[in-house]
This record gives C-alpha cells, structure tokens and sequence, in this order.
C-alpha cells in the first residue's frame, strides 16, 4: 500500500521537473509539452498507487478470514469498513417442534414379588443328602434334602400299629353294644308278655277261675321283667361308654400317627414354590436348625420396583402407567414396567407415598439390580426445544441468546429468559418467555460462545449447527 512519504516523494520529483524545464528551457511549444508530459506521469502513478492500495485491502481481507478460521482475532476490519475487534466468535442452531414426556424420576433396587426362605421343620437331625445348589432352577414339591429318618420311620411305624389296634377294640365294643341293646329289647318284649299274662289272671281271679297264687306268680313274672330291663339298659350303658371311650383312644392313635407321619414326611425338604435357588446355607452332615434357613428361593418370572415418590407428585400417579427403567451400572441396558399400585396412604415419616412397578422380565434383569425409574405421567408431541448447551442460569433463571439480525452492519445478541417445562437428558422444553409471551419455533440461537455475552453484544457467526 501506497504511504504518505512516497506521495510526498513523487510531488517533490513533479515540481523539480516543472522548474527545471521553465528555468533552462525555451519558451514556446517544446516547453508546454514537457509540461503535459510531466503531468501525464504524475497521473500514472496516482492510478498505479491506488490499484495497489485496493490490492492490499484485498489481501488484508483475505489475513482477516484465515485468522477467523484458525480461531484468532480479526487483525483489521474487513466487513464494510468496520473494526470486527470487539465481536464474539458464536455458532448458532434453531429451536426446534419435538416430542416430550413429563416424568418423575426415582431410583430403587429391583426385587422379587415371591421370595420365600425354606426352613427345616425338625432340628438336631443330621443333613443326610443335598439335591440343589444356588442357581438351579427348582419347581414345586422338588426335593432339595433329606435328613436322618430311622427313628422317626420306626416312631411312625409304631403309631401306625397302636392305630390298627384302637380301631379293632373300637369294633368289639360296637359288638358288645349291639348285643347288649339286642338284651334291652328282648328283656322289654318279655316284660309286655308277663305283664299281658298277668293282667289276664288277675281279671280271672277276681272272677274266682284261676287260684291266688297263679296270680302271685304272674305277677312275680312281670316284676322280675322289669328288673331284667333295667340290668339290660345299665349293660346298654356301660357298652355305649366303652365303645365311647374306645373311639376317643382310636382318635388319639389316628393323630400320633398323623403326627408321626409328618416328622417323617419333615425329613424330605421340598420347594414350596417355582422359582430360583437364591441361597444355600447347608451340608452333608450337618445338623438342622429351627432358626437358620437352609435355602431361599425367589421367582425370577415376577420382578417389581418398590419406589418410594414425594408426596407432591402423589396427585399425577395412577396404575398402568408406562414405566422406563434404566440400569444405573449400564447407560445401554433398558427394560420396561408399569406401575400396578399407588398405596394412597402417605408414609409420615418419610412423606413419601409407595409405588409397585411391574417389569417386564428380560436379559439382565435381576434381583439387587440399581435402577432408575422413569414414570411416565403425560407426553406431549409438538413441544418447543432448546439444546441444553445453549441455557444458561443467571440466579437459577434459564435464559438462552438468540441471534438478533436487525441491525443493519452487524448481528447482535439477544438475551430471551425463558419459563422452562419438562427437561430430557439433551433438551429443555422452553413453554414461554418470563412476560408470558411465545417463544417462536425457529428462532435462531447462539449454542456456543455464549458464556460472556450480554444483551446487545456483537457476535460473529463462524458455524451453523444443526
């Protein structure tokens, strides 16, 4: 570019031209044209220099846009003639129409609906075999052990015979009932006859037909009847207490046989559920306890979530809601559940209200699992989003800078503090500004560079994001 020292030079060499030609040459045609022609030169160089200056205005243009891409400060202006010194290098997106969900967030182990710990039924007896190991799979009624059972088999054995002989006494004391209440009619049936016959001699006594003492003896007849129904209905009696009390010995019998039977039955160790051998906390050899459990099962098939929700969310729960759920040890491993309770009592201490989830069984999925639970309360498709790398918090207040182009020489940016709604792991949904009003769709703004901006500071483009 041309500088002021060579301007000065080429006036100084024009004018010392000009006089040299008025002082020593002759006046008349030759000297004006040497004055034309030291004009002349005077204007070729003017131009010349002035290509040169726009040359190096194109080239300083040209170190302006490479410091830009190599992320320095513009050294001059090269927009319209302006310094560019004092704007911020930004990259801009757009706001943008997409779907969200409104979710309460609460982690819990996962667990199983059925677990059940297997206790032995009898203790001091000797673990004679162990069929299962913890993670087999078991169904119900398997045998997972047998204790010792000598003894109690002969105890069941004995109960068994003292059984079989309450029932025979029980038999022969019905017999001796039956006779008995066979001898109480036949002592009844023999007194109506004597009494009949006596009846009968006595109106024939009275007619003088038969002798006082075939009276007497008809009479005597009758009475000895009458005793032989009374020593009948007592043997009747006693019969009907024996048999009674052989019955109630025959019961007696029948339950420690019942009983004995059961410690014997005790000894095989079964699954009282389908499901998956949890724990083993036995062995060959050792000796049972009524306190320790020997095996827990749990079904693998019935997995639940129990969350515990703040109470303020109470209001947007209710089952079947849709329920995703996320390993906390995995970002990849996702499963499904719906939500199957909503206790609508409040714990007091806690002020939470307890939630059961269902989940729907899958790989990876197990017992002890830490999880994050997603319940789903409401989802909406045409929602307005912002990046959340473009939202700042001044004060706990989200405000985002979108791109103001009005101005005629330059952009400049626009700070927006908005209402924030639902927030997702990459958005935040913006519902509308402070005042209340909407927030256009589309709406240019700034997604980086914009820590140090302030409402109104001039930016600088350098990338559009999508």
């Amino acid at each position: 570019m041309a500088t002021p020292s060579s301007w000065m030079c080429a006036l100084c060499l024009a004018c010392t031209t000009l006089v040299g030609c008025m002082e020593f040459g002759e006046p008349g045609a030759d000297g004006d044209d040497a004055a034309v022609a030291s004009a002349d030169a005077e204007s070729g160089d003017a131009d010349a220099d002035a290509d040169a200056d726009a040359d190096a205005d194109a080239d300083a243009a040209d170190a302006n846009r490479e410091d830009a891409d190599n992320g320095n400060r513009p050294r001059e202006a090269v927009r319209g003639g302006r310094d560019v010194r004092s704007e911020t290098k930004v990259e801009v997106g757009t706001l943008q129409i997409g779907p969200v969900r409104d979710e309460i967030v609460v982690s819990s182990r996962v667990e199983t609906r059925y677990s059940v710990q297997v206790f032995p039924k009898l203790s001091n007896l000797p673990i004679l075999e162990v069929f299962v190991d913890e993670g087999d799979r078991v169904e119900a009624g398997d045998l997972l052990m047998t204790l010792y059972d000598t003894e109690l088999r002969l105890a069941e054995q004995t109960a068994k015979g003292r059984l079989a002989e309450a029932a025979k006494t029980v038999e022969s004391r019905q017999l001796l009932l039956e006779q008995e209440t066979r001898r109480v009619l036949r002592a009844e049936r023999q007194h109506r006859n004597f009494l009949v016959e006596f009846e009968r001699l006595e109106g024939l006594g009275e007619q003088g037909l038969v002798t006082k003492k075939e009276v007497a003896d008809a009479r005597l007849s009758a009475e000895t009847a009458e005793d032989d129904i009374s020593l009948a209905t007592f043997a009747k009696s006693d019969a009907e207490i024996a048999l009674q009390l052989s019955v109630i010995a025959e019961q007696q019998a029948a339950i420690e046989w019942e009983r004995a039977g059961n410690d014997l039955s005790y000894t095989s160790v079964r699954a009282p559920m389908s499901g998956i051998v949890a724990e083993r906390h036995c062995d060959v050899g050792e000796l049972t306890s009524l306190s320790e459990n020997a095996f827990r099962l749990v079904d693998l098939d019935d997995l639940v979530l129990n969350l515990r929700v703040p109470q303020d969310s109470m209001s947007d729960l209710k089952a079947g809601q849709p329920v995703d759920v996320r390993a906390i040890s995995s970002a990849t491993a996702g499963f499904r559940g719906v939500v199957r309770t909503v206790n609508p009592v409040l714990d007091v201490d806690s002020g939470s209200v307890r939630v059961i989830v269902d989940l729907v069984s899958a790989p990876g999925l197990v017992p002890g699992l830490f999880c994050e639970a997603r319940i789903v309360t409401s989802s909406r498709e045409d929602a307005l989003l912002v990046a959340k790398r473009a939202v700042l918090y001044e004060d706990d207040q989200p405000v985002i800078f979108a791109v103001d182009d009005d101005h005629a020489d330059d952009d400049r940016a626009s700070k927006i503090a908005f209402i924030a709604g639902v927030s997702t792991s990459d958005a935040v949904e913006i519902l509308s500004d402070v005042d209340g009003k909407p927030v256009p769709a589309g709406l240019r703004i700034i997604v980086v560079g914009q820590e140090n901006l302030k409402d109104g500071s001039p930016i600088l483009i350098v990338e559009e994001a999508l």
